[in-house]
């Protein structure tokens, strides 16, 4: 190929705000089709990319016009669609998780590997550019190994308005599913990809939502480097204050779209409505606001090594050494939205293989599913499909 890639959005959710502008400006992809089930959201993105809509995720799939689908489903249908478009001779991009077990990722790699398509297994954090230049610093040894890792986040994702499937565990829903993979990257990214076993325990504890909304995981690598991962979703203390600035985007989150402030709705529908109208095309959706003033990040992470310590800061990175503690600026752009589809591009244009690739994206299944099967068995999980970074 000597052109852009044409890619084609598979569900226009909260997401595609932030990621159909990043598509559309970079060089290497121009967007030519989307698929939903939502008259507003299809309207918006002709009026605003005058590309093909679609209700139906095969009928995108089959367009002549699309080389790449991205697949934004429900996390219980990403199996499924990431698999047809790879069936129909289509890259793939599949959104976090990649699928909901070992199994079904299995699946999804041997499409593509028979129609010999692309697949890469994003967005996560681990794209974004402070933890890129976290594993720069990490591989280049001037501080030697890492000898440890930790990750805490502490947000309102489960009590934002949330629909049925959300909820429910064996369809995706809950926080191992919906931001595990995030940490779970993260760390696999830094600490060389290759995960011995996993000790964890999560809990659902609001009645009314009936799935896990925190975890606390120990992630023992082949090395023998250590990891703890930390989530809450449940919308008290918000682990923002711990970088002095605000919100996973830079941006105050907003009562009026927390299900906090609607707790007495009458029924599941009506928070579905809730929740529907922060999506693309909602009535509710902010995402056409200014950019980010300042880095994204997923909660405070420190990475320890022989030599020093890293975590990040509004504009980059700390660095903690033996000669005090010093700022590391990071450019805003090239972003995670861009770095995963120059990780595409360069793999389909250049035969470069992708980091973050099926095999990669179902080793982070895989830790998901041991954080879910450790804490019901309450013992550790030993792993048996990481690959290398």
């Amino acid at each position: 190929m000597t052109g852009p890639l044409r890619i084609g959005i598979a569900g226009l959710g909260i997401a595609s705000g932030y990621t159909l502008p990043a598509f559309a400006a970079h060089p290497r992809t121009q967007v030519t089709a989307a698929a939903d089930t939502r008259p507003a959201a299809l309207q918006r993105f002709e009026a605003e990319y005058e590309g093909e809509t679609f209700e139906d995720v095969e009928a995108l799939c089959a367009s002549p016009n699309v080389d790449v689908v991205y697949v934004a489903t429900p996390n219980f249908m990403h199996a499924e669609h990431a698999t047809m478009a790879a069936e129909h001779g289509k890259h793939v991009i599949v959104e976090k998780p990649m699928a909901l077990n070992v199994e079904q990722c299995a699946a999804i790699i041997a499409a593509a590997d028979r129609n010999r398509v692309q697949l890469v297994c994003g967005h996560t954090h681990s794209f974004n550019p402070p933890i890129r230049r976290l594993r720069e610093l990490v591989q280049g040894g001037e501080l030697g190994r890492v000898i440890m890792m930790h990750t805490w986040n502490y947000t309102d994702l489960l009590v934002r308005p949330r629909a049925a499937w959300e909820l429910d565990t064996a369809r995706g829903g809950g926080v191992v599913f919906i931001q595990a993979p995030h940490q779970v990257d993260i760390v696999r990214v830094l600490g060389g990809g290759l995960v011995r076993s996993v000790r964890a325990m999560a809990g659902a504890w609001d009645e009314a939502r009936p799935t896990e909304g925190n975890y606390t995981a120990y992630l023992e690598f082949a090395d023998g480097t250590p990891a703890t991962l930390v989530y809450s979703g449940y919308g008290f203390f918000d682990s923002a204050e711990l970088h002095f600035w605000v919100g996973e985007r830079a941006q105050a989150r907003d009562p009026e779209t927390n299900a906090n402030s609607h707790r007495d709705l009458p029924n599941p529908a009506q928070e579905e409505a809730l929740r529907d109208a922060r999506r693309y095309g909602g009535t509710l959706d902010r995402s056409r606001g200014a950019g980010a003033q300042h880095q994204q990040f997923f909660g405070l992470l420190l990475v320890s090594c022989q030599r020093g310590d890293l975590r990040q800061s509004p504009d980059g990175l700390f660095l903690y050494d033996a000669r005090g503690k010093q700022e590391i600026p990071v450019p805003l752009e090239p972003s995670g939205a861009h770095a995963m589809i120059d990780e595409l591009y360069e793999a389909v244009v250049g035969g470069e293989p992708p980091l973050h690739d099926g095999r990669w994206g179902m080793a982070t299944v895989e830790v998901c599913e041991a954080i879910l099967e450790s804490s019901r068995q309450r013992r550790e999980v030993v792993l048996s499909h990481q690959v290398e970074v």
